[in-house]
């Protein structure tokens, strides 16, 4: 297990002007893909401990994960996919949660801690000795952990996820607000969907997106979890609208491996 300890995350800078003022409202419900795939997994807890944190570890997810990763290979060797822009998030990763290094240009260690390294069984933040959140990712993702953090691009570059801590954060609508805020750092042409609140407690932001950078059409999904003792944490995915049916299961698992602080305390 990867233990890093976390220092205060600094707040990111807020605007006067509201978020929504500067994003349009799909105004609908969640429908499927990668979004209603968050909703549907982000439920964690000492099942996620027990079957998430060796992701793909139950026979039906095998099954489920294989199958759209030969779904995704077949699509990837396809003309449509070959001409069609792309995103590369290990080039230019969309961390909406707080500032964080690419995977391609991390510091080396003896400059800087965070650093792009193979996925463990789980990683886990901790904060005075104390878990706060693990995540587990696919063993193919390209992982940089940080004090604060934890992201994961996937092996092709078009799906990108993190997990951090979302400091001075009183409440999880708080929480959300802070996510819209860095959603608009790095995407544009946003339109939200409805908020959804999962049977766990998470609120869960989801919608779609222009990355600014690659111009690439993305969709989002952002969950925020209250981990007990007041700590808020945050979940964030953004992947590429043109694949995000290949990911859709690989998402759900992800989500399904996140335990927050209660959870770790509920397995002693």
């Amino acid at each position: 297990m990867t233990k890093l300890h976390i220092l205060w995350v600094p707040a990111l800078v807020l605007v006067m002007l509201a978020p929504d003022a500067m994003a349009q409202r799909g105004g609908g419900a969640v429908s499927g893909g990668v979004r209603g795939a968050m909703v549907g997994g982000l439920v964690g807890g000492e099942s996620g401990a027990a079957t998430g944190a060796k992701i793909g570890a139950v026979t039906g997810a095998v099954r489920s994960v294989g199958a759209e990763a030969q779904a995704r290979a077949q699509y990837q060797a396809s003309a449509a996919y070959q001409s069609a822009p792309r995103s590369d998030f290990n080039q230019a990763p969309p961390a909406v949660l707080g500032d964080a290094p690419s995977a391609a240009t991390a510091p080396s260690a003896a400059t800087a801690p965070p650093a792009a390294t193979a996925p463990s069984p789980e990683a886990v933040l901790q904060k005075n000795g104390k878990p706060v959140v693990g995540v587990t990712f696919p063993s193919d993702w390209k992982q940089v952990t940080g004090d604060r953090y934890i992201s994961a691009v996937s092996a092709d570059g078009q799906a990108y996820a993190m997990i951090a801590p979302l400091e001075g954060t009183a409440d999880k609508q708080g929480g959300i607000n802070r996510v819209k805020q860095g959603l608009l750092q790095y995407l544009q042409d946003i339109k939200y969907d409805d908020l959804t609140e999962t049977k766990r407690g998470a609120l869960v932001v989801t919608g779609t997106a222009k990355g600014k950078k690659a111009g690439v059409d993305v969709v989002f999904a952002a969950g925020v979890l209250d981990a007990g003792a007041g700590q808020i944490v945050g979940a964030a995915f953004v992947v590429d609208s043109r694949i995000e049916d290949y990911y859709k299961e690989t998402i759900r698992q992800i989500c399904q491996t996140i335990r927050v602080g209660d959870d770790f305390a509920a397995k002693k």
